[in-house]
């Protein structure tokens, strides 16, 4: 990553969540100066700090801050390109149905049918021409490298002729070059070409046709989706969501029965419900700072990286298993019949993982030079997990009720590593 692209990504992509501070929103400087502290300085801080707490207390019921997440059919989506733009670049939050995982088909159809839009504010490239760019210089780099070998050899062998001498020269050149460069400046080149060149025809399919409205405008035909955990971290640890079904907008309660039954093949909910399961994982490594992403390409249940996509690679890989003592921890005294029913009617949210299974994804971990966690949660017992839920129908504030309840959930980390034989002799 170039400097230049550095700078560019450390400025859009500077807020890890989507929250905004209220000295940011009522634009409050509450920044001390170390170097001049005195009394009055921090007078003036607490009235500043006072000034913001009672100015967020007037706007707490605002709902115009709110990010609107749609449900159809269990899918949720963001169809608002400012929310869209807002979730992906505040913490990269859910992924664009037409794109790898930053909404970005608009920009790359308005670029490639050369369309003007007044609300496309047109950068260099989006992120996935940057890595098509990227490959290209990496597939030109090496041609040149083993022509360049090739001139090489025959110059030892006292065969070059020379038309080729200077041709080595020039590759040589030329590759020192392309060392020196920290990074790919995206744009540049392609910018001189359009102040020599006619503008190119568009590339246009028969399918743009539909895509255009009777204005020249592009409709935008893409969403960011949403997964179940992500939308309820967004609702009950930051809330900054408001999830409407049906034209109705979702209580955190309404949402957590919701996901649940999404997960679960009859209308009770399990303690070891897998979307419980999942969220606490989720909300685990969350909590700690990492930026957590789907992990479906590899064969897991999370990614986590330590900035975001753009920055760096996935450290780790999430394995995801349940605590098989969970399922027959019977120590509950005179609870234990209804316990035990409980248990009975439901079923293990969390497939059993054999050393089979194991062994092949910490192969296909390895081999994208990534780290293999298994996560055990050990959730309550069903009939301490009832006994919570039925607090939230007695007037018990929501929030509070499943506060309560994910903190009965216990979480264990295990490093997994394959054993090599031959680095691991005596």
């Amino acid at each position: 990553m170039g400097k230049k692209n550095s700078r560019y990504l450390n400025r859009i992509y500077q807020k890890p969540l989507p929250i905004v501070l209220a000295s940011e929103k009522y634009g409050i400087d509450l920044r001390v100066n170390r170097q001049s502290v005195s009394v009055f300085s921090w007078i003036l801080y607490l009235f500043k700090f006072f000034k913001c707490y009672l100015l967020s207390l007037r706007d707490t019921c605002c709902q115009e801050d709110l990010v609107e997440v749609l449900v159809e059919d269990g899918v949720f989506k963001v169809v608002n390109e400012a929310f869209m733009t807002r979730l992906w670049r505040s913490g990269f939050f859910g992924k664009g149905i037409l794109s790898r995982s930053e909404p970005t088909w608009k920009e790359r159809t308005i670029s490639r049918l050369n369309l003007e839009d007044s609300t496309f504010q047109k950068r260099n490239l989006a992120m996935e021409d940057i890595t098509k760019v990227r490959r290209t210089e990496r597939i030109e780099f090496k041609k040149k490298r083993q022509r360049l070998q090739d001139l090489q050899l025959k110059e030892k062998q006292n065969t070059i002729e020379e038309a080729e001498l200077e041709e080595m020269k020039r590759l040589d050149e030329s590759l020192v070059e392309f060392r020196k460069r920290v990074g790919i400046v995206v744009g540049e080149e392609e910018k001189e070409k359009e102040k020599d060149e006619e503008p190119l025809d568009a590339d246009v399919r028969k399918e743009d046709k539909f895509v255009i409205d009777t204005q020249g405008k592009l409709v935008q035909l893409e969403f960011l989706q949403l997964q179940a955990v992500e939308v309820f971290f967004l609702k009950f640890a930051l809330n900054i969501v408001s999830v409407v079904d049906d034209i109705k907008a979702m209580s955190l309660q309404e949402l957590f029965q919701y996901c649940c039954r999404l997960y679960a093949g009859n209308n009770k909910i399990c303690a070891n419900n897998k979307f419980i399961i999942n969220y606490i994982v989720y909300h685990y490594f969350r909590s700690k700072g990492w930026c957590v992403r789907s992990g479906v390409k590899f064969g897991t249940d999370y990614l986590l990286y330590k900035r975001g996509p753009p920055f760096s690679h996935a450290e780790f890989c999430i394995q995801i298993l349940e605590d098989e003592k969970s399922m027959g921890d019977e120590s509950v005294g005179d609870e234990s019949v209804g316990d035990f029913e409980g248990r009975m009617s439901c079923e293990r949210s969390v497939g059993m993982v054999d050393w089979f299974q194991m062994s092949a994804g910490a192969r296909v971990v390895g081999g994208v030079k990534k780290s293999f966690v298994h996560i055990y949660v050990e959730p309550p017992s069903q009939f301490e997990f009832d006994e919570i839920i039925s607090n939230g129908n007695d007037g018990v504030d929501d929030g509070l009720v499943i506060k309560k309840l994910f903190g009965r959930y216990r979480v264990s980390e295990i490093l997994y590593k394959r054993w090599n034989p031959s680095r691991s002799r005596d």
